[in-house]
């Protein structure tokens, strides 16, 4: 574990990195069995503890010098966004979104015992996908109030707060987190308006197979894909107000390849991109 996630001692992206936080994302969707068996083949034995606090799950592993804790995303995230409201409420760092600052402090009992046990870990990772990504974010903002400086990577991330909660993780977590959006997620581009403000540094996995339903472009020209610092625009209130209603459609039960502009959304789609690319 110490030679494939501790390497990374700089700012910035790192591709091999990327890859190993997708898959600790992608595995967080899985049983406790799977992904216990997921950290031992990553040099953690048996030192892995998955939580699932009325439906916020993840897992976190420590051992010797590494830390690394992962969120998993909603089940449904066609559901999720449906019925996302914009409730922004207070944060000792600034204004977040309501609902994720709820998902975070659920999550308090594996929050303190990682806090605990990772407070003399070299390396920190924090990593989420989808609604996991924004647990992430906020996961983040925890230890580094804690004295602890982890990095952060997430996957298909929505907007966590407000601008002064955005300033503040920047100056405290200066390029330590680094958000990946794959050609047509939507996700990332909710909640809609100007109030909520990415952060970070964004890389977006552009390939042939993105669409264009809400102006974005085609790129690339290999299944694998290219990585491009491009940020995607927030939702106008109009265009998520039209999204609602179309995920509230008769027949639009799941998320995940109900609608070609959203399916890009797959954190296995993340982690099959990633790893092209890499490879590459």
């Amino acid at each position: 574990m110490s030679e494939t996630l501790t390497h990374l001692t700089r700012s910035g992206l790192d591709l091999h990195i990327a890859v190993i936080l997708a898959e600790a994302a992608n595995t967080a969707y899985k049983p406790g069995i799977m992904i216990r068996a997921w950290a031992a083949s990553h040099g953690f034995g048996s030192q892995c503890t998955p939580f699932d606090h009325d439906n916020i799950q993840g897992f976190w592993c420590v051992k010797d010098d590494v830390a690394l804790l992962s969120f998993r995303g909603t089940s449904n995230p066609g559901q999720w966004i449906r019925d996302l409201r914009l409730i922004p409420i207070g944060h000792p760092w600034g204004s977040v979104h309501a609902g994720f600052k709820g998902g975070i402090e659920l999550a308090e009992p594996d929050m303190q015992a990682f806090q605990e046990t990772a407070k003399n870990a070299k390396h920190v990772w924090v990593t989420g996908h989808s609604l996991g990504g924004a647990l992430a974010v906020l996961a983040a903002a925890r230890l580094r109030q804690a004295g602890l400086n982890p990095f952060t990577y997430t996957y298909g991330q929505p907007r966590v707060g407000l601008s002064g909660f955005a300033e503040r993780f920047e100056s405290e977590l200066p390029e330590r987190l680094i958000r990946f959006i794959n050609q047509s997620d939507i996700v990332p581009r909710v909640p809609p308006g100007l109030l909520y403000r990415h952060f970070g540094i964004v890389k977006t996995i552009r390939s042939n197979s993105a669409d264009d339903s809400f102006g974005l472009e085609s790129f690339g020209s290999g299944t694998e894909g290219a990585l491009v610092d491009e940020e995607q625009p927030a939702l106008t209130e109009e265009e998520f107000a039209a999204l609602q209603a179309q995920l509230a459609e008769p027949g639009v039960e799941s998320f995940e390849g109900a609608l070609p502009w959203i399916s890009d959304h797959s954190m296995t789609e993340y982690l099959r991109l990633l790893t092209g690319i890499r490879d590459a």
